[in-house]
């Protein structure tokens, strides 16, 4: 018997010590802490770019260990949803454990101003009068009438006549209600997660497109087309990017149904889907390649159009452009200038890719082939992130209700205020009155004495 109770304690401390930890203000501090600096990483790290977009910034093993930790995507990575799935925890844990204190303050009334209460009113005041009761009282519930406007609870007790006053009782309910706002957030991002989507996507001027690559890696086909009529950028004198906007227009049945010229933080949304301008680029439309065989035997030139693939002179081997880049770093850290991505395509083997440099020739071999670049015909594109979230109108109302929670919080508090009309040992009609409040408590003393005063400015 005594070890059932032993195991039964350890259990129970066990619990108990698990409770405290998801309750604990150290845990949601350090929760809070750690998604504020994970937020400022995926702000300095944009996220969810085609990797040739980071390679212009970063080497590659940079990029492929940015890849490894999950920072090019890492609003979808299991740490950072393991650390909001704690903070939900705690959100509902802090729920559970203030709960039972919250309804109480509610529903604790204490109409009756007995000895017991007026020793813990602060602010308390005792006037006499030589009015009748009747009088006194209407005069005096009159003016707290004005402060409270709800009917008050009005007790007989103790040879005298108590009215209760209550303001702002449900002001105690923005403690649920923030707490409630961060979850309702949290489901609107996983709906957004479960069934929409985010995708990128290169629009070269002229062309158009009706499917964009999801960041998992799937095709998502649209119902339309989208065309980028024309991209401009403007620059600073030093180089930097000023604005860069694409015109762009919707086709839908071979009509346009809407255009608009985007740029940054004004995107185009249709159908639920968003298209915010994100990045720009040049890529090749044409290149014209010289290729040698074996023995360093001239071959001609080829010239081949971006994502096509091209016959080589003499072979079964077939190229391909597929990207392009003005500056490329090798992994001993000096640069290869501009170079152009091709892949190679020959019958038994599988595909094989290679940078092809305009001034390091030495790079640009592919067994018995050399390639030298004669002439690059590039042409503008602009980069798209496509955004498709359902549930964003479920975090707007979180973020909706988080806002009327944080102004309950702090600028509306659960006031109540009391009137005890008796007489004295002489006769005399004797008014006592005092309140108290959950928060604020300087701003409803003064509150208190102004209704005081008027109390005493009763005709006598």
């Amino acid at each position: 018997m005594a070890e059932d109770l032993k195991r039964e304690k350890t259990r129970a401390d066990f619990v108990d010590k698990i409770w405290g930890v998801f309750t604990s203000l150290k845990l949601v501090i350090t929760l809070l802490l750690v998604l504020s600096v994970l937020s400022v990483i995926g702000t300095v790290i944009e996220q969810n770019k085609p990797l040739q977009e980071y390679y212009r910034f970063f080497r590659p093993e940079t990029v492929d260990l940015f890849g490894r930790l999950g920072l090019l995507d890492m609003y979808h990575s299991w740490w950072f949803t393991a650390c909001l799935a704690l903070l939900a925890l705690n959100i509902i844990a802090c729920t559970m454990e203030r709960y039972p204190f919250i309804m109480r303050g509610m529903k604790k009334q204490g109409a009756v101003l007995d000895e017991k209460l007026e020793a813990g009113l602060t602010n308390l005041a005792k006037i006499k009068y030589s009015l009748p009761a009747e009088t006194v009282e209407s005069r005096v519930t009159a003016i707290a009438g004005k402060n409270f406007p709800a009917r008050p609870v009005v007790t007989e007790a103790e040879n005298a006549r108590h009215f209760f006053y209550e303001k702002g009782k449900y002001t105690r309910l923005a403690f649920f209600l923030t707490h409630l706002s961060v979850l309702v957030i949290f489901i609107g991002a996983i709906a957004g997660s479960l069934f929409g989507f985010k995708g990128y996507v290169n629009i070269n001027e002229g062309e158009l497109i009706s499917s964009v690559q999801a960041r998992q890696g799937e095709n998502k086909g649209l119902n339309f087309s989208v065309k980028c009529n024309s991209f401009n950028v403007d620059f600073y004198p030093n180089g930097a990017p000023k604005d860069y906007r694409s015109d762009l227009s919707v086709i839908r049945d071979g009509k346009e149904v809407i255009r608009k010229t985007i740029r940054v933080n004004d995107p185009l949304s249709y159908e639920g889907i968003t298209f915010y301008q994100s990045s720009y680029g040049m890529l090749p439309d044409t290149v014209t390649f010289e290729i040698r065989g074996k023995d360093d035997v001239p071959l001609g030139n080829v010239s081949a159009p971006f994502g096509k693939r091209v016959d080589i002179p003499g072979g079964d081997t077939r190229i391909e452009v597929a990207d392009y880049r003005e500056r490329f770093n090798l992994s001993d850290g000096s640069e290869a200038g501009p170079v152009v991505g091709v892949n190679l395509y020959s019958q038994g083997a599988p595909p094989s890719g290679i940078w092809i440099s305009e001034t390091r020739p030495e790079m640009n071999r592919y067994g018995a082939y050399s390639f030298e670049v004669k002439g690059v015909k590039l042409r503008k594109y602009t980069g798209l992130q496509v955004n498709k979230d359902p549930g964003v109108w479920v975090v707007w109302t979180g973020c909706i209700m988080l806002v009327a929670g944080i102004m309950m919080a702090f600028f509306m508090s659960h006031k109540k205020f009391w009137i005890r009309i008796g007489k004295d040992k002489k006769g005399r009609v004797e008014v006592t009155a005092g309140g108290m409040a959950n928060k604020n408590k300087h701003a409803f003393a003064s509150e208190v004495d102004r209704m005081v005063g008027s109390f005493k400015e009763v005709s006598s």
